[in-house]
C-alpha cells in the first residue's frame, strides 16, 4: 500500500488504527573506498545527501549515522520523499557515491521506525520540531528565526554601522566613492530611481569588447575589529541576469580581497563558474597557489544552504532581475566561516556558508577591511547594455564600540613659516598633509586618519606681538609640484613645495589673533565621514571636456569646467590604470587626430594643463606641427589613489609685515 513507510500497525499489519511514526533506515554495505575507479579515503558525511544507483525519487539518501568496520559497515539514513511514498528499497549491489565519486556497494537496506515523541504542527503533522546533530531545538520567534552574528551572538540592536550608502543623491557617490570607467563602462546615478547603474554600454564610442569595465567602489575601507562579526548588506538587481557576455559583481571587496557574489559570462543560468555564485578572493600567493586563481568560486549548485532555485527552505526562486537585498557576514580573525544569503518575505536566508578553519595553512582573504563595490567587466561576447543597479549598501561591525577609542594618536609639528600673503591675496600654503600613497609595493595605503586636533601660534618675528592670521585647509586642492616625505614614525607624508591654485574642498575657515586651538573629536566622530583615508581604485576615472590646445612647442589644453578633475603622475597600483593607462591621461574624440592619445599632465592653472612625454615632466609635447584644434574633445584619466589635505594662511600685512605662524595637527591612526 502507498505511504505505508509514513506509519506502522499495532499489532503490526492488523487492520487497527495506525500509529505515526519516524520513518529512518539501515543500509549495510561493502567495498567502503575499494569500489574501483571510486574513492580510496572517503570519510562518512553526517548530514549530507548521497546517490545510491537505480533508487527511486530523485536518487538521494540523507545520512545521519554510520559504522565502519574495515571494507563493510552500517549506514543510518532517510529516504527521499519519493522513496518512502512508493515503498521503495536501494537495491542489492546498487552503488552509493558522493558528488559523482564512488564510494562503496549496498549489501542489504531495511526499514526502522522511532517510536519517537514528536512536537508536531496542529495543521500539518509533516511540521515537527526540528533538532539538530547537536540535541538542540530549531527555535523562531513569529516573524522569523532568531539571528546569530558570525561569531554564534545573538544578533541584537548593539551592531555600530562603519559605511552608510543611500543613494538619495548624486552628492553619495562623489563624497565616497571613486567610480572607474573605462572603454564603455559607466556609472551612472538616476535621480528618478535614487539609484546607481554600474555597467558596460556597447553602443558608447569609446566601447571595447574586451577592456569595457566599470566599477563603484567605496574610499572607505570598512575597518574590521577582532572578534566582531562584520556585516555587509546592499541591494542589487542586474538587468537580463541570463543574457551571456558580462561579469557582474557585488558585495565587500577590491581587486585584491573580499566576499561577493557574482553572475558571469555564461548568464545566471550557466552551470559553472561563468553563472552565478559565491566568491572568496585573496592576492596571496599561497591562496593563489593552492585555488590556481585569486577567486575561488562556489557555484550555485554547490551552495550548502537555499539554492533561491525553489528547492531550498524558502521554496523561492529568486529573481536576480528584481531588487533584492543581499548579505554578508564574516568572522575572520584569518580563519572562520563567511555566510552569504539574502531576504525572502523578510526571512534571513543563508545561501552558502564557506568554511576556512582547520581546512587551509593560509588565511582565506588578506585582510576583512574591506569597500563596498559593485563592478561590471565585459568579454568579447558582449553585445548589449548589462548593467547590475543599486540603492544602497552599507557595512556593520557587530558590537557595540566607540569609535573615537580606536587609533594610535600621531601629530606633526610644522616648521614656523613667514606669512606674506595680505587679506587681498591669493591664500598662501603652508603645508600638505596626505597618507603614505603604499604600504609596500603596489599596495596602496587604506589606513584611517581620524583628526583629533588643530592648533596654531602666529606672532610677528619682530616685535614678539601676537599676529593675526586667516587660516584655512582645503582636500585635493589643484596642485603642482608637490614632493612628499614621510612625517617620521607616523604613516602621513608632507609635502612644503610646490604651487597650490586652490579648489579644493574647504574643510576649515578661521581667523584668531595669537593663538588657535580647534578640538577636532566632536566633529570627526565616525569614520566615514570623520577619517582622513586615500582613494580607492586609484583614484577612479575622472574626466574633464576640452576647449582648446594649443599648436606649440608646450601643447597646452584648456578645458570647459570650473577645475581640472586629474592630477600631475601619481604612483600607479590598480591594475586597469597599468593596463589601460599606466599612469598616464587619455585625450579622445578630437577631430584633429593627431591630438589624441596618451600623456602626461602637469597642472598649470586651475583650468590649463600642459602636455609632456615623460613621467618626470622633463620633456614637453611639441604640437607644432598639430595643426589647429577645432570643436571639443575629451581628457580622462585616473585621478590617483592619495587624498591630500593642505593647509593655507594669510595676515594684514600692514599690520603684521613680520607675521609668523607655527600648525600643529593630532590625529589617531588606524592601521588596516
Amino acid at each position: 500500500m502507498a505511504g505505508e513507510k509514513k506509519f506502522t500497525r499495532i499489532p503490526p499489519e492488523s487492520t487497527g488504527d495506525r500509529v505515526y511514526m519516524v520513518h529512518t533506515a539501515e543500509i549495510e554495505f561493502k567495498n567502503f573506498n575499494t569500489v574501483p575507479g571510486g574513492s580510496t579515503d572517503h570519510v562518512w558525511k553526517t548530514g549530507q545527501m548521497y546517490d545510491i544507483s537505480g533508487f527511486g525519487g530523485n536518487g538521494k539518501v540523507h545520512v545521519h549515522g554510520d559504522y565502519v568496520n574495515g571494507a563493510t559497515g552500517l549506514l543510518a539514513v532517510h529516504y527521499n520523499e519519493t522513496a518512502k511514498y512508493d515503498n521503495l528499497v536501494p537495491a542489492v549491489d546498487a552503488v552509493i557515491s558522493y558528488k559523482g565519486t564512488d564510494i562503496a556497494i549496498v549489501t542489504a537496506a531495511y526499514d526502522v521506525y522511532v517510536p519517537t515523541q514528536n512536537i508536531m504542527g496542529f495543521d500539518n503533522p509533516e511540521f515537527g520540531l526540528d533538532i539538530d546533530i547537536r540535541g538542540s531545538a530549531n527555535v523562531r520567534f513569529a516573524e522569523g528565526q532568531p539571528q546569530l552574528d558570525a561569531w554564534g551572538k545573538l544578533r541584537v540592536s548593539g551592531a555600530t554601522q562603519l559605511g552608510n550608502y543611500v543613494f538619495s543623491q548624486q552628492a553619495i557617490i562623489t563624497n565616497n566613492f571613486s567610480p572607474v570607467e573605462i572603454d564603455g563602462g559607466y556609472s551612472s546615478w538616476d535621480g528618478d530611481r535614487k539609484s546607481v547603474r554600474v555597467g558596460v554600454d556597447t553602443a558608447a564610442s569609446d566601447y571595447v569588447g574586451t577592456q569595457g569595465f566599470a566599477a563603484l567602489t567605496s574610499n572607505q575601507y570598512h575597518h574590521y575589529f577582532p572578534g566582531s562579526s562584520q556585516l555587509y548588506m546592499g541591494t542589487a538587481l542586474l538587468n537580463s541576469p541570463e543574457t551571456t557576455g558580462s561579469t557582474r559583481q557585488w558585495g565587500m571587496f577590491d581587486a585584491d580581497n573580499g566576499f561577493f557574489f557574482v553572475v558571469g559570462t555564461g548568464g545566471v543560468n550557466a552551470v559553472d563558474d561563468t553563472g552565478f555564485s559565491v566568491v572568496v578572493r585573496s592576492n596571496s600567493t599561497l591562496a593563489i597557489a593552492d585555488r590556481g586563481a585569486k577567486d575561488l568560486y562556489i557555484n550555485r549548485a554547490d551552495w550548502n544552504g537555499d539554492k533561491l532555485d525553489g528547492t531550498g527552505d524558502s521554496q523561492e526562486i529568486l529573481d536576480l532581475a528584481k531588487n533584492n537585498i543581499w548579505w554578508i557576514d564574516v568572522q575572520w580573525h584569518g580563519a572562520g566561516r563567511v555566510r552569504f544569503g539574502t531576504y525572502v518575505d523578510g526571512q534571513r536566508v543563508v545561501c552558502h556558508s564557506y568554511y576556512h578553519s582547520n581546512r587551509y595553512n593560509y588565511a582565506m582573504t588578506q585582510t576583512a577591511s574591506l569597500p563596498t563595490c559593485f563592478s561590471n567587466k565585459s568579454s568579447g561576447s558582449t553585445t548589449t547594455n548589462l548593467f547590475v543597479e543599486t540603492w544602497s549598501s552599507s557595512v556593520w561591525t557587530e558590537s557595540n564600540m566607540d569609535l573615537r577609542d580606536a587609533g594610535v594618536p600621531s601629530t606633526y609639528g610644522a616648521p614656523h613659516v613667514s606669512v606674506t600673503a595680505d587679506i587681498g591675496d591669493a591664500w598662501q600654503p603652508l603645508f600638505s598633509l596626505s597618507p603614505n600613497e603604499q604600504i609596500s609595493a603596489g599596495v596602496v595605503n587604506h589606513s584611517l586618519y581620524v583628526p583629533t586636533r588643530i592648533s596654531a601660534y602666529a606672532f610677528d618675528s619682530v616685535t614678539g606681538n601676537d599676529a593675526v592670521i586667516d587660516l584655512k585647509s582645503e582636500i585635493n586642492s589643484v596642485f603642482t609640484g608637490h614632493s612628499f616625505s614621510q612625517v617620521p614614525g607616523t604613516g602621513i607624508d608632507v609635502s612644503t613645495s610646490g604651487t597650490s591654485f586652490e579648489g579644493g574642498k574647504i574643510n576649515l575657515q578661521d581667523m584668531f589673533k595669537g593663538r588657535f586651538n580647534e578640538e577636532l573629536t566632536d566633529t570627526y566622530n565616525n569614520l566615514q565621514n570623520g577619517a582622513v583615508k586615500n582613494l580607492s581604485e586609484d583614484g577612479g576615472t575622472k574626466s574633464n571636456s576640452i576647449t582648446g590646445i594649443s599648436a606649440a612647442s608646450t601643447a597646452v589644453v584648456t578645458i570647459g569646467e570650473s577645475r581640472i578633475n586629474l592630477r600631475e603622475p601619481q604612483g600607479v597600483n590598480f591594475p586597469f590604470n597599468t593596463n589601460r593607462y599606466g599612469g598616464k591621461v587619455e585625450i579622445f574624440d578630437s577631430t584633429n587626430a593627431n591630438y589624441n592619445g596618451l600623456y602626461y599632465l602637469k597642472i598649470a592653472s586651475l583650468t590649463t594643463v600642459e602636455l609632456y612625454t615623460d613621467e618626470a615632466l622633463t620633456v614637453p609635447v611639441n604640437s607644432s606641427a598639430f595643426g589647429a584644434f577645432t570643436g571639443t574633445a575629451t581628457l580622462k584619466g585616473f585621478q590617483g589613489s592619495r587624498v591630500i589635505w593642505t593647509f593655507y594662511a594669510k595676515t594684514r600685512t600692514a599690520l603684521f609685515p613680520n607675521a609668523k605662524i607655527m600648525v600643529n595637527v593630532n590625529w589617531k591612526e588606524i592601521t588596516q
